[in-house]
């Protein structure tokens, strides 16, 4: 994927390194082109028996947009961004709940690191699936079939493109060498 500065393309290590939560957005549009990018990095995420549980609602539309972002505490996130896209797992082609979970977990962090190389910001908020039901309602899908697992707001970013530090060094994280 190109990065839109300069034309360059992002390495997969420097997408990593440099992706950030962006939680403030400029107003300026996101193209479908560019959603359709985004989902498509979601798609290619592992999963186990090639099962492929992701599903995505795309919410453009301002009145559902700020509906679902009444459901959360991060609102003004919701509001602010171009364009949401909600993460549902498909409960009809799972077979293992924690399986499937990460799988949805890889798919959402492909699509950050897609909307990171492209020269977007967006990030996860989990903490609206208190309200999943009435998300999925909103984007017009089945609650019992679709599971809402995270809303991706994704927009230009209006922030620092300095990546957050981590908290814990490598010493910190490695528990174990043999």
């Amino acid at each position: 994927m190109e990065k839109s500065e300069g034309g360059r393309k992002m390495d997969a290590m420097q997408a990593i390194l440099t992706r950030k939560s962006v939680r403030s957005y400029t107003g300026q549009k996101v193209t479908d082109q560019q959603v359709q990018q985004i989902i498509e990095a979601g798609m290619r995420a592992p999963s186990g028996l090639a099962n492929e549980p992701w599903r995505f609602a795309i919410v453009r539309d301002p009145q559902v947009k700020g509906n679902i972002a009444q459901l959360t505490k991060h609102t003004k996130v919701l509001e602010g961004a171009d364009v949401l896209i909600c993460l549902f797992m498909d409960n009809e082609v799972g077979y293992d709940l924690v399986k499937d979970s990460n799988t949805i977990g890889a798919c959402a962090e492909n699509m950050l690191l897609a909307a990171h190389a492209m020269g977007l910001g967006a990030v996860w908020i989990a903490e609206i699936r208190k309200n999943k039901d009435r998300v999925a309602e909103e984007c017009g899908v089945d609650p019992e079939r679709y599971d809402m697992m995270v809303v991706i707001p994704v927009g230009y970013s209006a922030e620092s493109a300095d990546p957050t530090p981590r908290k814990r060094t490598l010493d910190e994280v490695i528990i174990g060498r043999k």
